[in-house]
Parts: C-alpha cells; structure tokens; sequence
C-alpha cells in the first residue's frame, strides 16, 4: 500500500519567512532584534530547541505561551496565497486518487493543524501528527516512523524541503523526494534521493514505479 509523507513548512506552505518573521516579533518584546538569517538556522528544528536557545538569553513564557503567540502572529498572516501551487494541486490529484497522504511537520500539532484548516486542505490527508507528539522530532526518523505505522503502509515517498527533514526521512528508511523552494542550496538538499524544483504527480509515478 502507497503512502505520500508531506512536510508542512516549506514545501506545502510558503512559511519559512513567516516563521522567522513570528520568532523575530517574539522575541522583540523581550528587547531582543535577531536577523532572519539567524533564526532561519533553526528552519526544521524542534520548536523546543529553538524556545530553549532563546531562553537562555531572555526570560521567555514557558515552551505553551510562547507557541500560542506564535501561532497568533502566524495566522494573522496566512492566508490562500501562502501555499505552493504544485503542492496544492499534487495533494488534490494524490487525494483523487485514494492515495494515503499525512502531513508530518516539526511544528506543534495544535499550530499545524490550524495552518492546514487556513488553507483549506486539512481533509487531504488521512493522519496529521506535529513534533510536540514525539520525544525525539526532526531530524531523528521517530515522526516518520509514526505516520507510516499509523497509515499501515509499505511503499512510501517522504516530501521535505530542508536538510533536517531529509535526514529524518533517509533515517526512516524510506525514499525523500526533495523540493527546492530557494531557501537552502542544492549541496544542503543532496542527501534525498531525488531533488526537483517543481512537483507533480508524473514524478511521484516514476518514483513509484521505482519502489
């Protein structure tokens, strides 16, 4: 049975920038400026790690209110323009085709699903889980690990965009289609088997032919 494993940030949603932009507002009420280019080393990270750097440096809310206002500046800014048009039309095409689909993010399950329902695709996929529902989240292959024991299924693709992703996937030993969306270099994304700049639904079959 085929299985489709879809990271959430960056590869179906434009919100790498956006999450920077949240972590960057935060952080500002507590006096604290960061660059874009700083936080973006955490894109893919445990949110925890991420809380847990910053607090050693300012007296940040716990790891629960420091997601809440995250995930309130996040949604202010969402909306159908911030998901990638191949992603979108590859879900509904996979989606068609009685297709397996999860949504398989490092971001907290309650802030994950409420970007899925902003965009309108949270019924597309059959299991969505966040990184707050492992101990170990990306890059370890736990997340992964779950989502297919939780769909049964034996023939996988894993779509991630960034480095951290991708070795979470490869350490699930399943195949990583990679999508390069301008964020990392290609060097970053060479440990998937595949890297494409644009999905669809011929490549997903060529990959599966494969498997």
């Amino acid at each position: 049975m085929v299985g489709i494993f879809w990271d959430c940030d960056g590869t179906i949603m434009d919100t790498e920038r956006l999450y920077a932009y949240a972590w960057q507002t935060h952080l500002k009420q507590f006096g604290l400026n960061i660059s874009e280019e700083e936080i973006r080393q955490f894109v893919g990270i445990d949110d925890r790690i991420v809380h847990s750097f910053y607090s050693d440096t300012v007296n940040l809310d716990d790891f629960d209110n420091t997601m809440l206002s995250l995930g309130k500046i996040i949604q202010e800014s969402l909306n159908d323009k911030i998901i990638y048009n191949d992603a979108k039309a590859l879900l509904k095409q996979i989606y068609d085709l009685d297709i397996k689909q999860a949504c398989v993010s490092a971001s907290p399950q309650g802030l994950l699903h409420k970007k899925l329902q902003e965009v309108e695709i949270e019924n597309l996929f059959e299991y969505i889980i966040g990184g707050d529902m492992v101990k170990r989240n990306k890059p370890y292959p736990d997340i992964y690990n779950k989502a297919i024991e939780n769909l049964q299924t034996t023939k996988n693709i894993i779509i991630e965009d960034s480095p951290t992703g991708i070795q979470s996937g490869k350490e699930s030993n399943n195949y990583v289609l990679a999508v390069n969306r301008g964020i990392f270099s290609e060097d970053k994304l060479n440990q998937a088997d595949l890297v494409v700049d644009q999905l669809s639904l011929g490549i997903i079959n060529k990959i599966l032919k494969t498997l």
